[in-house]
C-alpha cells in the first residue's frame, strides 16, 4: 500500500485552471456553464467539483447498522392481488404490501388482513404523480412536523429520546441518479442540525424510507433497468427500507426479481454493509451540502 502511494504521487494532480483550459478549449469559446445541468429549477449541477472547498463541507449524521436487511414491495391496487400470489411473495421473503383503501375496497383489504396477518400492510389513498419540485418541499414539511413534535415533548413530557427512537422518513425516489443520493445524503445532514439546535445528544439515527415507484413496461425488461438504478440510488443515498411500488402486475414483470435487485445489492454486493460507501467523492459531497443547506436555510427561515 505504501510503495502503491509513491507510485501515484508520479502523476501530476489536475486543478481547477487545468481543467477549465482544456473545456474552453473543446467548447470554441463558448461558455463553461453551458455545461452546467440544471435539476429541479434550483439545482445546478456542474460536470465536475474539486476538492477546493472541503473545510465546508457538513458532516452527516451516523446512519443506522441494520443488523437484518429490509425491503419490501407495495401494491396499490387490492382487486389484482389473489391470495396465491400473496403467498408466493411471502415465501420469498416479502412480506409489505400497500393497499389501496376506499369504501370499495375496504372490505377486501380487511379479509387480505385477516388471511396474511403476519404482513406489515400500509393503508394508503390513491394520489396523483407530484412535479420533482414537490418532493424537495415535503421533506421541509416533515421536518418541521417532527421540530413541532420534538418542542412538545421537550416542554412536557420528555421522553425525547423515546419519540426520537421511533421516528422515520419517507420519500419518492425519482430518476436522477447522483441528484437522489445526494438528496438522501442531505436528510441526514439536516436531521443532525436539527438535534443540534435543540442540544440532544446521542440519539436513535431515524428510519429512511424510500419508495420506487415503477412504471410498467411492457417493453421486454426495460423497467429492471429502472428498478436497479434508482434502488441503488436509494441505498448509497442511505435507505434503511425500500419499497417498490406497482401501479399493475403484470406477468411479464416478474415481480421477484425486482426484489431480487434490492437482495443483491444489500446482501451479495456489501453495499449495505459499508456505512455511507459514496462519501469523499467530491461532486457528491459537494451537491449533498448545497442541498442540505438549501434545506436548512429554508427551515431556519
Amino acid at each position: 500500500m505504501h510503495q502503491s502511494s509513491h507510485f501515484f504521487d508520479k502523476f501530476p494532480k489536475a486543478s481547477v485552471s487545468d481543467w477549465v483550459k482544456v473545456a474552453e478549449k473543446e467548447l470554441n469559446g463558448k461558455p463553461l456553464e453551458i455545461l452546467n445541468y440544471q435539476y429541479n429549477d434550483e439545482i445546478i449541477m456542474p460536470p465536475v467539483v474539486f476538492s477546493g472547498k472541503e473545510d465546508k463541507k457538513m458532516k452527516p449524521i451516523v446512519w443506522r447498522k441494520n443488523h437484518v436487511c429490509q425491503w419490501g414491495i407495495s401494491f396499490r391496487h387490492t382487486e389484482i392481488i389473489k391470495e396465491e400470489n400473496i403467498e408466493f411473495f411471502i415465501s420469498i421473503g416479502i412480506n409489505n404490501f400497500k393497499l389501496n383503501v376506499t369504501e370499495e375496497t375496504k372490505i377486501r383489504a380487511d379479509e387480505l388482513k385477516r388471511l396474511f396477518p403476519s404482513c406489515q400492510w400500509l393503508d394508503d389513498y390513491q394520489r396523483e404523480r407530484e412535479p420533482a419540485d414537490f418532493f424537495i418541499q415535503q421533506i421541509i414539511e416533515n421536518f418541521q412536523q417532527a421540530i413541532s413534535l420534538i418542542q412538545r415533548l421537550k416542554i412536557n413530557d420528555g421522553h425525547i429520546n423515546e419519540f426520537l427512537g421511533s421516528v422515520y422518513f419517507s420519500r419518492e425516489i425519482q430518476s436522477n441518479y447522483l441528484y437522489e443520493i445526494s438528496l438522501g445524503r442531505a436528510q441526514r445532514i439536516v436531521w443532525r442540525n436539527i438535534l443540534q439546535a435543540f442540544e440532544i445528544d446521542n440519539p436513535a439515527p431515524p428510519l429512511f424510507i424510500s419508495t420506487l415507484p415503477v412504471i410498467k413496461n411492457r417493453l421486454q425488461d426495460h423497467f429492471l433497468i429502472e428498478a436497479t438504478a434508482k434502488t441503488l440510488s436509494a441505498v448509497l443515498g442511505g435507505a434503511d427500507l425500500i419499497y417498490l411500488e406497482f401501479d399493475e402486475i403484470t406477468e411479464e414483470m416478474r415481480i421477484e426479481n425486482i426484489a431480487h435487485i434490492y437482495h443483491i445489492f444489500t446482501l451479495e454486493s456489501g453495499i449495505g454493509e459499508v456505512t455511507d460507501p459514496i462519501a469523499g467523492s467530491f461532486y457528491v459531497d459537494e451537491l449533498t451540502t448545497k442541498i442540505a443547506k438549501q434545506i436548512w436555510g429554508q427551515l431556519k427561515s
